[in-house]
C-alpha cells in the first residue's frame, strides 16, 4: 500500500482531503504543522509527501529542504500544494526539491492524476508489478509482507519486520536504536535495553552478516552498492 504524508494546517481542506486520499486505498498520516511533520518524516516511512507551504512553526520550503537532506531522494517523491500561484513560488519550490506543484484550489481527480505520475517516476514504483524494494539479492514486498533471499523465501517475526521495511524502504540513511525502538512500541509495551540488538542479530543471520551495517555510535544503516 502506498504511504502517503499529507502536510495541511487548514482543517477544512484537511480533513476533507485526508478522508478523499484514505477512500482511494492510500494509507495517509495528516500533519497540521511543520514540526509535527517532521516528527512523522523521523520516525515513519513514506512514498510520497503532499506538502503546503504556509505552515505554522516551520514553513514548507524549510520541511522540504529536511525532507531532501534526511531522505533518500529516488524513494520519496513531494508535490507542494499551495495557494501561492507566483512564477517564482513554483520555480523556488522545484528548485528546492520538490516534484510537482499544484495551486489551490485544486479538482481532487487532478491530485490523484499528479499523485500517480510522480510516482510512476520514482525508481520504487511500477504500476504492473507489485511494489517491492530490492538490495543486492534481499527483496521486500510491503502489501504481502514477503522477504526473498534471491529465490528463497526469508521467515521473519512481525518485530523483525517492523525493523527492516524503513531500512529497506530508505538504503544509505542512518537509524538510531532509538528510532528503532520505537517502531516495535506497538509490539512490546516496554523495550528492553537489548532488544534492538537481538533482533538486528537474528535479520544478519538470515539475511547476511553484513546486510545491516552497525555505524558506531549513531545506529544502523543498509548500504547500496557503489
Amino acid at each position: 500500500m502506498i504511504r502517503i504524508l499529507y502536510i495541511e494546517d487548514d482543517l477544512m481542506i484537511g480533513k476533507s482531503t485526508w478522508q478523499l486520499l484514505q477512500h482511494q486505498k492510500f494509507a495517509v498520516d495528516w500533519a497540521q504543522t511543520g514540526l509535527q511533520a517532521l516528527d512523522y518524516l523521523f520516525t515513519q516511512t513514506y512514498h510520497i509527501v503532499l506538502l503546503d507551504l504556509g505552515l505554522p512553526e516551520l514553513d514548507g520550503l524549510e520541511v522540504l529542504k529536511h525532507i531532501r537532506k534526511k531522505a533518500d531522494l529516488n524513494k520519496m517523491g513531494v508535490i507542494i500544494i499551495s495557494a501561492r500561484d507566483q512564477s517564482k513560488d513554483k520555480i523556488l519550490g522545484l528548485k528546492s526539491g520538490a516534484d510537482d506543484y499544484v495551486v489551490k484550489p485544486y479538482h481532487f481527480d487532478e491530485l490523484i492524476a499528479r499523485i500517480e505520475s510522480v510516482l510512476r517516476r520514482g525508481q520504487f514504483y511500477d504500476m504492473q508489478q507489485e511494489l517491492s524494494f530490492k538490495i543486492g539479492n534481499i527483496q521486500l514486498f510491503p502489501s504481502t509482507h514477503r522477504v526473498m533471499k534471491g529465490s528463497k523465501k526469508i521467515e521473519l517475526s512481525s518485530k523483525e519486520w517492523a525493523i527492516l521495511e524503513p531500512m529497506m524502504m530508505y538504503p544509505n540513511q542512518i537509524f538510531s536504536r532509538q528510532i528503532l525502538e520505537q517502531k516495535l512500541y506497538d509490539w512490546d509495551a516496554e523495550v528492553n535495553s537489548n532488544t534492538i540488538e537481538v533482533h538486528i542479530h537474528n535479520l544478519r543471520h538470515k539475511l547476511g552478516k553484513d546486510f545491516i551495517r552497525t555505524v558506531r555510535g549513531l545506529g544502523y544503516c543498509i548500504e547500496t552498492k557503489k
